[in-house]
């Protein structure tokens, strides 16, 4: 910015001088020019992997026989600041994280391929080993797979003379602690990995194929990356932590509940989420822990009204007594007979069903932030003011999906004939399969069609938000908090 200033300084009349008939005004002017220029430059965090010869291990190996040089890939690796990097590996058999195996698609399972550290005797076993390139010669990294003792492993393994297991899950194989190299001519640190297979005498003839996923990490100390385990691959609801998008849609498989061995069949349902598609059915009297329960360990555990605290869990009530002064209550009707010879489950009051953190929460539309529902999964959301069909909750998502519109909240056989088709894809006896389970309230078991929701509806004694579902009827309906109704949980993110 050019700034130019013109001072005037009056003069008192004193200093007026008369000149041939004129005035003359003295005055003095003082320039004061700059120039500010700002150049802002913005320098982003770079971290770069890259791999060559990748994709090109191939090897012909006879029985009884073994190759210890399958291929050779050299690995790259830059970030351009001083927290480092570390490098994982996992296998990566058939697209699955975690899979260390080289398996035949023809041959199947019977016959694949395991890993080992010890490439020699009766079993067909395959490995990996990682080297620093000694030209070109930039900053290595310090190489941690291949190393012969564990007390090398810190400084890296000085003749990398070792192979080591693929590993199924993630495991740090190299690091660099700072920068990897500085000047005009940085090129990163490099490596270079090779894999050994043995090959029995037993193992049939055929190709078989497996791969190595290498990821790296910055800073180089940063949490390693998590192994995905879906409901495909996981033994319990609480160990899945990933929904990809390739899962099979409703395909079904069997879960069990770590906090009390019970069953669930889950599927990946059309609005391309994960849900139980059975009814959630622990028991009054369980202990529930942030461990493997939908409550982190900083939640302030309810102690008052109904609840009890015991040794850091909490314990769900034991009672099947409802009333309407708002305590959490569950009814557990396994054994009972309950009406139209539907199957029986457990109810929760919203108080139960929330782990009584709704009583964290105020306003229409406020969701509670836990649940009774497993670890890693959580109570579904639902639109309120009779929005069924809000695509950003969970269960609206769920109805748009098997054939419901954004645009008409309710379903009702006398003015949408869609109704019966929609029951027809979310009730009984299909994948989602939201049974006609009914409710307790008032002491005595009734046959409304509810679930539970983690959503407030209203202000009013009428409080929380539920999937109602019937033959001629899908919708939300405000229920009292304190009826109990059934609980289907879903996967908490992708």
């Amino acid at each position: 910015m050019n700034t130019n200033k013109l001072n005037l300084i009056p003069l008192s009349l004193a200093s007026l001088t008369i000149l041939a008939g004129t005035i003359l005004v003295s005055s003095v002017v003082s320039a004061d020019d700059s120039v500010v220029d700002e150049i802002n430059i913005t320098v982003p965090l770079s971290c770069t992997l890259s791999g060559t010869g990748m994709d090109a291990h191939n090897a012909e190996i006879n029985n009884g026989t073994y190759n210890s040089a399958i291929g050779e890939t050299t690995l790259k690796a830059f970030c351009n600041d001083n927290e480092g990097f570390a490098i994982y590996a996992i296998g990566y058999t058939d697209n699955e994280e975690g899979k260390n195996v080289l398996t035949n698609s023809t041959l199947g399972s019977t016959y694949d391929i395991t890993t080992g550290t010890a490439i020699t005797g009766n079993d067909s076993k395959w490995a990996m080993k990682l080297t620093k390139l000694t030209s070109p010669t930039p900053t290595y990294p310090i190489i941690i797979a291949g190393s012969t003792e564990d007390s090398l492993k810190a400084q890296g393994d000085p003749d990398y003379s070792t192979f080591q297991q693929v590993p199924d899950d993630y495991e740090k194989v190299a690091y660099r602690t700072s920068a990897t190299d500085t000047g005009t001519n940085a090129e990163g640190a490099t490596l270079t990995t090779t894999y050994q297979a043995y090959i029995s005498s037993t193992q049939p003839a055929g190709t078989y194929t497996g791969q190595v996923k290498y990821t790296l990490i910055h800073p180089h100390n940063a949490t390693k990356p998590i192994k995905p385990v879906t409901i495909a691959t996981a033994e319990y609801l609480q160990e899945v932590n990933s929904c990809p998008a390739d899962l099979p849609e409703e395909q079904v498989y069997t879960l069990k509940d770590s906090r009390d061995e019970q069953e669930y069949k889950v599927a990946k349902l059309k609005d391309g989420k994960c849900w139980m598609v059975e009814n959630l059915n622990i028991a009054g009297g369980t202990a529930l822990s942030s461990e493997d329960t939908d409550f982190d360990s900083s939640y302030e555990l309810p102690t008052s009204d109904g609840w009890t605290v015991s040794n850091n869990t909490l314990i769900l009530p034991d009672s099947d007594t409802p009333g309407t002064d708002y305590r959490p209550y569950v009814y557990n009707s396994n054994n009972d007979n309950c009406s139209n010879n539907q199957p029986c489950y457990s109810y929760y009051s919203w108080f139960a069903a929330t782990a009584g953190s709704n009583s964290t929460i105020s306003g229409i539309g406020a969701n509670a932030p836990f649940s009774i529902c497993p670890k890693g999964w959580h109570l579904p959301s639902i639109g309120v003011a009779n929005d069924t069909t809000d695509p950003t909750t969970d269960f609206g998502n769920l109805v748009i999906s098997y054939g419901g519109s954004a645009e008409t909240a309710y379903y009702d056989s006398e003015t949408n004939p869609t109704s019966a088709a929609m029951y027809n894809n979310l009730g009984p006896d299909s994948i989602p399969n939201f049974q006609l389970a009914g409710g307790y309230m008032f002491g005595q078991f009734q046959a409304d069609n509810r679930y539970q929701s983690s959503t407030m509806s209203s202000d009013s004694t009428y409080f929380t938000g539920a999937l109602s579902i019937n033959v001629d009827y899908l919708g939300n309906a405000n229920i009292y908090d304190f009826m109990a109704f059934p609980v289907r949980c879903l996967f908490k993110t992708n």
